[in-house]
């Protein structure tokens, strides 16, 4: 059974709440397929009161296995955040259209007062994976023609690649 992951907005009246949780996803939850393999998320920081609401700051630290999209090569990904939220009782929707205000990108919106830390936590982590994985800057990737990894050794295939919207021109060359 898992350990509570979550505090109560209501008990926080003068000091602020710290709070320590280690929080297990698996690799599914991310729907992510990069996303090998992922090490529990631990969040620590405290919850204060604040004019309107509380603010959250916390440091978030994980890890896990990424793929690359140059080469598939599995390689090891960390991340170690330091961030702040203010947290806000939703409130109901009005009709017509919402926008954003640059204030809202950092806030967090609640219904229950008891707030559940783990969506905070996957939204960070989705955040923080990297759209096209590398394992390395200079990664070479695989050969288009033979599939092997340029990375490891180079591969005799010769890749000529003409740009289908010239193939026209060349015709007229030709004749």
């Amino acid at each position: 059974m898992n350990a509570p992951t979550n505090f109560s907005l209501e008990a926080i009246v003068d000091e602020p709440l710290r709070f320590d949780f280690e929080i297990f996803f698996s690799t599914k939850e991310f729907g992510r397929e990069p996303l090998l393999d992922i090490s529990p998320a631990r969040i620590a920081g405290e919850v204060a009161r604040v004019e309107g609401g509380h603010s959250l700051s916390a440091r978030l630290s994980w890890s896990g296995k990424l793929e690359c999209s140059r080469c598939l090569a599995p390689y090891d990904f960390s991340e170690d955040d330091e961030f702040s939220l203010l947290l806000y009782r939703r409130a109901p929707i009005a009709e017509g259209e919402l926008s954003l205000d640059k204030d809202d990108l950092d806030a967090y919106f609640y219904d229950d007062p008891v707030v559940s830390v783990a969506p905070i936590v996957e939204e960070r982590i989705q955040i923080a994976l990297p759209m096209k994985p590398l394992c390395r800057e200079d990664c070479r990737g695989l050969c288009p023609q033979c599939g092997a990894d340029r990375n490891v050794s180079p591969c005799s295939c010769v890749v000529e690649f003409i740009d289908p919207r010239w193939r026209a021109l060349q015709v007229l060359k030709k004749g």
